[in-house]
């Protein structure tokens, strides 16, 4: 007989009859408990009852025995009935079998987990708080001890087959623990706030516990074990409000948030660096150079990094960050201040190699560039734009030609060798900070550049290819530096406007200095009468020696352009010609090989012979000239 369809057939007949259990067991003289065992098809009723059941409900006693309204099949009831029991014995002990076998398993289990919580109990306890650990968040701790007292109890209670009394004693000292713990562990969450968070590939765990009434905030670092780390350092200022987390690599996390005040605040956790060696080095001289976003990536975000700080342009908008105004964090990552309020944040991504004798970023590094706000933030893939060699002693960031300069950002850069720049020392953003072909010098001997700042003039020279620098303020009446070249490393000569009038004249002097650049000396005021001495906007002068120099004059249509001769140091001038009035444009002459050469043009208005022009030779300093043919 199947027990189960017994037990659905008498459940079906007694809900037809509306009956409870109750009712139908005092029907039939047995409790209701008996019901629920036939209905759940874990008991069958006695022989003796069976035909009370099929009076009770109006049916035969055959149709009870096959559990089917309608089947009167002749059913050997005492047959039937032991079947039934006997089935019903073989379900019992299996099923007691089966928690005999839970039990054990839950046994085992048990004490397992009792012993592996209560040895990191211990651990914790014994071991890893006296070196300075904490579990990573407080309630681990509580938990734990939840673990502990549960199993525990478990086990105990499982143990303890017969012992009633004991068995209730050890649940009711477990739930007073449970309490007390749980008590402990309300206290601790509504007191402190635990951040905890893994990086993309959990190479690296951040860890923060804050104090909910101070906003007092600790960074922790060196976890161990995923729920151990040591407290590390506390947040400058005491939040307010939620901590905004954002891992830029695997090994830096940028944390912001809001102080006491709504002032935005950022902290970066880094975890690595990029050095060969754990040695320390600055991450703003680590990314000297031009970076800018890479195609692949969104956003258009250009840096340069020099002398003056970062300049950071985003959508043709331009910001500058000084030196001062960059905070590192380890060496991997830099926050740029303003006005002490965090903009952006740069880290270095982990394909970066560390130059180890210049600490520059070698070629091939990228950085990450992301805002500074508690809404969410993109971050940009930023490359380095200029070319780096291997040998990065001399890097600054910017590409120059051999005995050539630069000017970037307000930065003067010069170059001896066509690899190295040298930045030279001065403010050169000034827009009168122009340069001609004349009124600048980069030789092995004698470097010369000026700038004008606050209104001064200032030159700055070096004697020895950029290793020194000596700066020297000029006179205040000095507007424009038109010309200046030295011979050697003192003698030298310049050619300086101060005023200007109609018609392209110059009023100005031509100075002269034995000392290096450190003090000049008026030699020449224009050419001219005593009471109108000029020059022209076009002017230049060259001294092939002490004494032997050349001045230009030209108009200001260009149209012609007259050439003097001085040999007394350039205190007198006398006027050149060389007899052709067709050729009437002189130019300044050049030096090549110990010769002098000069150029003579038609001017602007010129178109004898096609406009041509001639050129001259002079092998004894400007004393003769004589045609070149060309």
């Amino acid at each position: 007989m199947d027990n189960q369809k017994f037990g659905k057939f008498i459940r079906d007949l007694r809900k037809k009859s509306n009956m409870t259990q109750k009712e139908l067991g005092e029907k039939l003289n047995v409790t209701d408990k008996a019901v629920s065992k036939w209905e759940r098809g874990l008991g069958f009723p006695d022989i003796t009852i069976i035909n009370s059941i099929a009076e009770v409900f109006g049916i035969t006693a055959s149709e009870v025995l096959n559990a089917e309204i309608g089947n009167k099949e002749e059913v050997d009831v005492e047959k039937a009935v032991q079947e039934a029991v006997e089935k019903v014995t073989k379900e019992k002990e299996k099923k007691e079998n089966r928690n005999r076998k839970i039990k054990k398993v839950l046994k085992i289990v048990s004490i397992i987990v009792f012993v592996i919580m209560l040895i990191l109990q211990m651990g914790y306890l014994f071991v890893m708080r006296p070196h300075g650990y904490e579990y990573v968040s407080d309630l681990i701790l509580y938990i734990v001890n939840e673990f502990i007292i549960i199993s525990g109890v478990l086990f105990l209670c499982l143990q303890l087959k017969k012992l009633k009394s004991l068995k209730i004693a050890s649940i009711i000292f477990a739930c007073i623990l449970s309490i007390i713990n749980i008590a402990f562990m309300i206290n601790n969450a509504v007191h402190t706030k635990s951040i905890v968070s893994f990086s993309k590939i959990f190479s690296n765990e951040l860890v923060l516990k804050q104090d909910k009434e101070t906003g007092e905030t600790q960074f922790y670092r060196n976890s161990k074990m995923i729920i151990f780390a040591k407290p590390n350092e506390y947040f400058e200022y005491s939040v307010e409000g939620k901590i905004k987390h954002q891992w830029l690599t695997n090994d830096i996390c940028n944390i912001t948030y809001k102080d006491k005040d709504g002032n935005l605040r950022d902290f970066v956790a880094t975890y690595g660096a990029r050095g060969d060696t754990v040695s320390y080095y600055y991450v703003f001289n680590s990314l000297l150079g031009r970076w800018q976003t890479q195609v692949d990536t969104v956003g258009n975000t250009n840096l340069i990094v020099d002398s003056k700080g970062i300049k950071v342009t985003r959508n043709k908008k331009s910001e500058q960050f000084k030196y001062e105004d960059c905070k590192q964090f380890g060496t991997t990552a830099l926050v740029l201040y303003k006005e002490e309020v965090p903009k952006y944040v740069i880290a270095l991504n982990e394909e970066c190699e560390i130059d180890s004798k210049t600490d520059i970023i070698k070629s091939g590094g990228t950085i990450t560039f992301c805002d500074v706000s508690m809404n969410k933030t993109i971050k940009e893939t930023l490359n380095c734009t200029i070319h780096k060699n291997d040998d990065l002693t001399n890097y600054s960031g910017i590409d120059i030609d051999a005995y050539d300069y630069k000017i970037d950002n307000g930065i003067l850069y010069i170059s001896y060798d066509g690899e190295n720049a040298i930045e030279v020392p001065g403010d050169f953003s000034n827009e009168k900070s122009e340069y001609n072909d004349y009124n600048y010098q980069i030789s092995d001997y004698k470097t010369v550049f000026f700038y004008t700042s606050d209104e001064k003039t200032y030159l700055v020279y070096s004697d020895d290819m950029g290793n020194n620098w000596n700066t020297v303020e000029l006179n205040n009446d000095i507007d424009y530096i038109q010309n200046m070249h030295f011979l050697d490393k003192d003698l030298g000569f310049m050619l300086q406007f101060n005023d200007s009038a109609l018609a392209g004249v110059r009023f100005g002097s031509i100075l002269k200095t034995t000392d290096g650049g450190k003090s000049w000396s008026v030699i020449n005021n224009g050419i001219g009468d005593s009471e109108m001495k000029i020059f022209r906007s076009g002017s230049q002068i060259l001294f092939t020696d002490e004494n032997t120099g050349f001045l230009t004059m030209p108009d200001a249509a260009g149209d012609t352009s007259d050439l003097y001769y001085s040999t007394d140091g350039g205190v007198n001038f006398t006027k050149v010609s060389l007899g052709d009035e067709h050729y009437d444009y002189y130019e300044i002459p050049t030096m090549k090989d110990g010769k002098l050469y000069l150029k003579v043009g038609q001017g602007n208005d010129g178109d004898y012979n096609g406009g041509d022009s001639k050129e001259y030779c002079s092998e004894d300093n400007g004393k003769t000239w004589n045609e070149i043919d060309t």
